[in-house]
């Protein structure tokens, strides 16, 4: 296993430092080169767990930053925060199993999505989502976004970051 790229960390620190809309900048960048990504999007969850909203996003056009979302009990919900599990929905009928706004995702030209849980200190914090065409989601595509995923908790570290 090689260290992380010296580039890559100096641009992350210096992220860091500047605060949670360059680190989205840089995670955005990060997950949006992995082959068939086309969009990264970032959710918090309310510490109450009531909520969860966007914090962040590579497409603030089609996903605003702020969309705030109930916590319901339903798959996506229960996978990701009960599970503490992705959901990987690797073609149209893959997602639609997750998540109920498949049709407007298809028409915008999605094919495929697919959330991981940022999960820290036994808690679900955040969650990555990420879609792209459909059959993107290979088990090496699924292995290069593991090795982002711990980087991306960096965001949900900020402090009042889930309260926004």
């Amino acid at each position: 296993m090689s260290p992380l790229d010296p580039a890559l960390a100096s641009r992350l620190a210096a992220a860091l430092a500047s605060g949670p809309a360059a680190l989205f900048a840089e995670l955005s960048a990060l997950f949006t080169a992995v082959p068939g990504v086309r969009t990264a999007t970032f959710i918090a969850v309310a510490p109450d767990r009531t909520v969860s909203h966007r914090i962040g996003t590579s497409n603030p056009i089609d996903f605003p930053v702020g969309n705030v979302d109930p916590v319901g009990d339903d798959p996506w919900n229960r996978r990701i925060l009960g599970e503490r599990r992705p959901v990987i929905g690797n073609d149209v009928a893959g997602m639609a199993a997750f998540i109920p706004e498949t049709g407007g995702l298809v028409a915008m030209g999605y094919g495929a999505c697919s959330c991981f849980p940022i999960v820290i200190a036994g808690e679900t914090r955040g969650v990555v989502a990420l879609l792209g065409d459909a059959g993107i989601f290979t088990p090496a595509t699924l292995a290069q976004i593991d090795t982002l995923l711990p980087i991306a908790a960096l965001i949900f570290t900020f402090e009042g970051i889930s309260e926004r």
